[in-house]
């Protein structure tokens, strides 16, 4: 009679468990782990603003995430141990939808896990330990448009769905250059002050400078644009600008200088944000061209209310170089405007002291 009973009782029990839960022994009836991984930032934030200038083009938002991200490395690892459970190496973006789906392996066990994705990686190599973390600027060099998302993903019977945005790393620095003279076709930016690091979280450390070189063949159609990481602080970021004449400086150096062969602004503080443009205009005032007008929207300077003075004696007389060797010229060695767009309008940054 017990052991009768006993049957009966284990009997119950394993149709009761076959129909309210799943063993992970019993693979079939578990559900695996799966995330759908989606493009948050298709647009920089004030994407407008550069597409009125026509300097930007707008993205749609329904494109396939291949034009938005290309490139694709992810990783899962183990909350508590940080084991990598499973990797996805370096991988070119192929498909056609607007996400991407991943599921786990349905051997993977219940636990708690962190997500981590990286996108527009040329290569592994910025990767730091277990691809928490990633250089942005190796080597001081500009580097690509990163996007990143991590998550911790909670995994049991009733929690295995999640959806993954992928953010933009970097804003992007856009220098136009106006009214240079018609020889100088090649510049060089150096940008100080930024950070160099970034983790998984979006964590920034460690500060670098960046340094770009730019050669353009038409004359006075002159626009660099650079990926960059925020500034260490607020306005804390230097911005550099050199103008050459390329074919008299073969190695960028002005010997031998005759005029024009090299032309420098002064060096101006900028702040550089994550996913935000940030736009400048240099126009070249020096070499008896008139200023031209930097558009329809700038407002009157209240601190320099008679831009342009009549004829008369230069208080800061920039005479050119004469012919043959001499030194090269340093920077600030001409007059700039420079404006920066600021809430859709031309905004003069003032020369300002740099220690």
């Amino acid at each position: 009679m017990n052991r009768r009973f006993c049957s009966f009782i284990i009997w119950s029990l394993a149709l009761l468990i076959g129909t309210t839960g799943c063993i992970r022994d019993e693979i079939e009836s578990c559900p695996p782990l799966k995330l759908r991984l989606v493009v948050k930032d298709k647009n920089y934030f004030n994407i407008d603003m550069g597409v009125r200038l026509g300097l930007e083009e707008r993205k749609a938002d329904d494109l396939p995430f291949r034009d938005y991200v290309s490139t694709l490395y992810y990783i899962l690892t183990d909350a508590a141990t940080g084991t990598v459970v499973r990797e996805q190496t370096l991988q070119t973006v192929t498909t056609g939808d607007r996400e991407i789906g991943i599921a786990f392996p349905e051997d993977l066990p219940f636990g708690t896990y962190v997500f981590t994705a990286w996108g527009n990686l040329r290569s592994e190599r910025p990767l730091g330990e277990n691809a928490i973390a990633s250089d942005m600027h190796l080597y001081n060099n500009e580097g690509d448009d990163i996007y990143l998302t991590s998550d911790t993903l909670v995994y049991d019977e009733t929690r295995f769905e999640y959806l993954a945005e992928m953010e933009r790393v970097k804003g992007k620095l856009i220098v136009q250059a106006e009214n240079l003279p018609d020889n100088i076709d090649f510049s060089t930016k150096d940008v100080h002050n930024l950070f160099a690091f970034v983790t998984a979280n979006f964590g920034y450390s460690r500060e670098t400078m960046v340094h770009t070189d730019t050669l353009w063949r038409e004359p006075n159609e002159i626009v660099t644009r650079t990926v960059l990481c925020p500034s260490t602080d607020i306005d804390n970021s230097i911005l550099s600008v050199n103008f050459y004449d390329y074919d008299r400086n073969p190695e960028l150096r002005a010997v031998g200088s005759t005029a024009y062969s090299w032309i420098a602004p002064d060096d101006i503080r900028i702040q550089m944000a994550r996913n935000e443009l940030t736009i400048l205009r240099y126009v070249y005032v020096s070499g008896g061209s008139e200023e031209p007008d930097p558009g329809p929207d700038p407002e009157p300077d209240p601190d320099d209310p008679d831009p342009d003075p009549g004829p008369g004696p230069d208080p800061d007389p920039d005479p050119d170089p004469g012919p043959g060797p001499g030194p090269s010229p340093e920077p600030g060695n001409s007059k700039f405007r420079i404006y920066i767009r600021i809430n859709d309008n031309w905004e003069n940054l003032h020369s300002m002291e740099i220690e």
